[in-house]
């Protein structure tokens, strides 16, 4: 196969990044979201969090596209943030002293980084991490005037991935597998954004909203069906 080196002197395999991951793992892309909200009782929201600390992780970030869906104070909130995020100026700088290759390297870097189509939309894509805990981002790459670049950048559902405890915790992709497949290198943006400490499928700031959004939940259901029967 051929190959390059990384930043770290590994090898990268041409072939692993001439596709996306994803594209080896179809089920993933055969799935229906599943909306844990309906019918939502206390009891199954117990026993849906219980199951995510045990690894099962699927049906709460299923819940936490659902809050987002159906509760509009929680959207614009959340939104509010990411829009301020993706909002902010950015600029490639070399390092300190740099010699004149360095800025010749920064300035080709600054022109290739600003040329990709997909970035803003990649920014606010990142940003999905506030309330979840952690998002991920696939390339597809290109060649283009001699150089590799993003051609696309796909945000990707939580739900494709699972979380692998080893001594530190890693996000890897569910392919059938029992400890699911290693992202591949330079084939993903990674994000993690912990509302705390802990491990992700804690630390995330939608679980500590589920029981507010239960509870709100279930008044606002009185009170469409106490308007259905009197008003």
């Amino acid at each position: 196969q051929s190959r390059i080196l990384g930043p770290d002197g590994q090898p990268i395999l041409l072939d692993d990044i001439r596709e996306p991951q994803t594209s080896r793992v179809a089920q993933l892309r055969n799935e229906w979201q599943g909306h844990p909200a309906r019918g939502l009782t206390p009891s199954k929201l117990a026993a849906l969090l219980v199951a995510a600390e045990q690894g099962d992780i699927t049906a709460q970030y299923e819940l936490f596209e659902d809050m987002e869906e159906r509760d509009g104070h929680v959207l614009a909130e959340m939104t509010k943030r990411r829009r301020a995020v993706a909002s902010l100026p950015r600029q490639i700088l070399p390092p300190l002293n740099p010699t004149p290759r360095e800025e010749q390297d920064a300035e080709r870097v600054r022109a290739i980084f600003e040329s990709i189509d997909e970035l803003d939309v990649a920014l606010f894509d990142m940003s999905d991490a506030i309330g979840k805990g952690f998002v991920c981002l696939e390339y597809e790459w290109a060649r283009i005037d001699g150089d590799w670049v993003q051609k696309t950048i796909t945000h990707r559902p939580q739900t494709w991935f699972q979380l692998y405890r080893g001594y530190r915790q890693e996000i890897r992709l569910r392919d059938g597998s029992p400890d699911g497949a290693v992202l591949n290198p330079f084939g993903w943006t990674v994000h993690t954004h912990k509302a705390r400490s802990g491990y992700l499928e804690r630390a995330n700031l939608f679980r500590a909203l589920v029981w507010p959004y239960i509870f709100k939940n279930f008044s606002v259901g009185d009170l469409a069906e106490f308007l259905e029967i009197y008003g």
